[in-house]
């Protein structure tokens, strides 16, 4: 009984993260159509390209994670500025990781797969946290 009410707790956080993941890719793709000649940023201008990762993940997981929590999809309390700023960590720092590592970031690194679990990672970990 006890492990089916973990289980139905675990399922909208379950969720919120797989539309997290969803969105840092659909914000990424209108973000690439906005910006102009983006397609050469891995090769020309990696730091720029980094950059530009970072903004469209943390917008990504952010946003979905903050209408999620307005719509009480996540009963937890908002926390929005702590969530943010570890979203934009998680982001960050394995994108910045593969700049340091690697002299251009090609399509498919690992580290972009990393740096977006990161992101929602970084966006839940402020509600794990408190309830500590």
């Amino acid at each position: 009984m006890d492990l089916g009410k973990k289980g139905l707790r675990f399922l909208p956080w379950l969720g919120v993260a797989l539309l997290q993941f969803i969105m840092t890719q659909v914000v990424t793709l209108v973000f690439s159509f906005v910006i102009p000649n983006s397609e050469n940023f891995p090769q020309t201008h990696s730091a720029l390209f980094v950059a530009f990762l970072g903004v469209t993940f943390t917008t990504g997981v952010f946003l979905t994670g903050w209408l999620a929590l307005k719509w009480r999809w996540l009963r937890t309390k908002p926390m929005y500025r702590a969530r943010l700023l570890a979203t934009l960590v998680g982001a960050y720092l394995p994108l910045i990781l593969a700049l340091i590592l690697y002299r251009t970031l090609e399509p498919g690194n690992p580290f972009f797969f990393v740096s977006m679990m990161a992101s929602i990672l970084g966006f839940h970990v402020p509600s794990w946290v408190e309830k500590a």
